[in-house]
């Protein structure tokens, strides 16, 4: 259905690597393979996550930046020449709201800071998530 549509290349990921485990060649190469057999090309990564260790210059920073490092030479003889990346908190890529309605009628991607707050320490409950957020943002969390 893609080739349809025009479609000639395809972002994905390796979703099934746990974040800060090297991208094995052979992986990538299966799953470059597995869409090639379709005659598409995977033309982007999106996205090899950089792990919060890694944004917080946690104790095992060094051991997944080298970690990174070899995912991405694996992309790069894998042929994948295009990586995107995230500095975002906790899960790689996150907004609050994917449509979000302005006054003109229109709508896009949104970021609610207390939205997301509560959804990390309420929901996710993400180990030492408090220590992320001031006083004030964690009040309106509660309320």
């Amino acid at each position: 259905m893609l080739r349809q549509i025009g479609v000639e290349g395809i972002v994905t990921a390796l979703h099934d690597v746990p974040n800060g485990e090297i991208w094995a060649l052979e992986a990538i190469k299966s799953l470059k393979d597995y869409i090639e057999s379709h005659q598409l090309r995977w033309s982007v990564v999106e996205s090899l996550p950089v792990s919060e260790a890694i944004k917080y210059a946690g104790p095992e920073r060094d051991q997944l930046i080298e970690n990174y490092k070899v995912s991405l030479a694996n992309l790069g003889k894998a042929g994948i020449k295009t990586v995107c990346y995230n500095f975002m908190p906790v899960i790689d890529w996150i907004r609050t709201d994917l449509e979000h309605p302005w006054e003109d009628g229109t709508s896009s991607l949104y970021f609610d800071k207390i939205r997301f707050a509560y959804f990390d320490c309420m929901i996710l409950q993400r180990e030492g998530a408090e220590k992320d957020y001031t006083d004030s943002e964690l009040q309106q969390v509660r309320e």
